[in-house]
């Protein structure tokens, strides 16, 4: 990779130091963001510093130096077993226009998951109202048109401070941890649906619901890395389900390793706020400060009641190995013809 890339390498040599350094030169991590991570900058630092000396296993860092200095820098983290997530791409402002720093960061990447067998899926969460990411990224996406390789939709990205009181589930509803036959039927729910990527490249068979073998390597590092289930049943009959990620902290600064999902058998808003109620009650448990939960549906009343607030929208873009080859071929292009424009 480094012979096609001249000047950028797969950093094993790189400090929690040099990153952050960089995130906040570079604007990556702005003050209100900064602001948030403080509580728990420890456990950040201990996460991170735990990455980079699994380095390769668990993360990939691709780092663009100037004189031993990084300039440029982002990262695939292993999200599942076989699924990467691109994360934390960050360049300094005369970098990025002077050196193409982000372009030749991103196109490394691309070659180098190319090289790499055990990245059979890729995913990217970015800004859609972000017009650089959106254009790279969403760009080529929307080009995509086979659902068994290529998934693009857009979450809200909720956030709700936890204490030590909450509520219970509504009357009449019963929230308990899935089990064998539960997993069965959250498997079934997303093939029925027709998605089959969400299912294949987010371990969502019932057989590797709970992320049994990427915790064991993430335990390895002294890092964790699980997911739990839940269902909520009215009547004896299971209406809806939640999905919760629990990681360690600092995994991803947005901590999307850390939020959960909603999802119902038939529209019941009181099943929903059971279901926000309960997984927010389990993050507390685990004394999280907050909870962040990622909704598709533009009907966030049951979030609302349950304390939750939007921040942001997230596009997330999953897709199959596949296609990095001519996801790099996308990138050159757009990228050349973006310098002759600067020229």
């Amino acid at each position: 990779m480094e012979l096609s890339y001249p000047g950028v390498k797969i950093a094993r040599d790189v400090s929690f130091e040099e990153i952050w350094s960089l995130f906040l030169d570079s604007g990556f991590l702005y003050p209100e963001k900064v602001a948030r991570l403080q509580p728990v900058m420890p456990e950040i630092q201990q996460t991170v510093r735990a990455l980079l000396d699994a380095n390769g296993h668990l993360l990939a860092t691709v780092v663009l130096r100037n004189e031993d200095v990084p300039e440029a820098h982002i990262s695939l983290l292993r999200w599942y077993e076989q699924t990467w997530i691109v994360q934390h791409l960050a360049a300094l402002p005369l970098s990025a226009r002077g050196l193409d720093a982000s372009a030749r960061v991103n196109l490394a990447l691309t070659y180098y998951g190319q090289l790499r067998p055990d990245i059979q899926w890729g995913k990217v969460f970015f800004r859609p109202n972000n017009a650089w990411p959106a254009r790279v990224f969403g760009g080529f996406a929307r080009q995509l048109t086979d659902p068994r390789t290529s998934d693009l939709r857009v979450f809200h990205y909720l956030s709700a401070p936890l204490g030590p009181a909450l509520p219970d589930a509504p009357a009449g509803i019963r929230v308990r941890n899935a089990n064998a036959d539960d997993l069965i039927r959250i498997e079934d729910w997303f093939t029925e649906r027709g998605r089959t990527v969400e299912l294949m490249a987010n371990d969502l068979q019932a057989s590797r619901a709970n992320l049994a073998s990427v915790s064991r390597l993430f335990n390895t590092a002294g890092l964790h890395r699980r997911r739990e289930s839940i269902v909520a049943e009215r009547d004896g009959h299971i209406k809806g389900f939640a999905l919760l990620e629990i990681s360690s902290l600092g995994l991803n600064f947005s901590e999307l390793t850390n939020a959960f999902t909603v999802h119902l058998f038939e529209e019941d808003p009181y099943v929903r706020l059971a279901l926000v109620r309960s997984a927010a009650r389990r993050y507390a448990e685990l004394d999280r400060r907050q909870c962040i939960a990622l909704e598709e549906g533009d009907d966030l009343s049951s979030f609302e009641a349950a304390g939750f607030v939007k921040i942001k929208d997230y596009a997330c873009w999953t897709f199959h190995r596949d296609h990095l080859a001519n996801l790099e071929e996308y990138f050159i292009t757009l990228f050349g013809a973006r310098r002759r424009r600067n020229a």
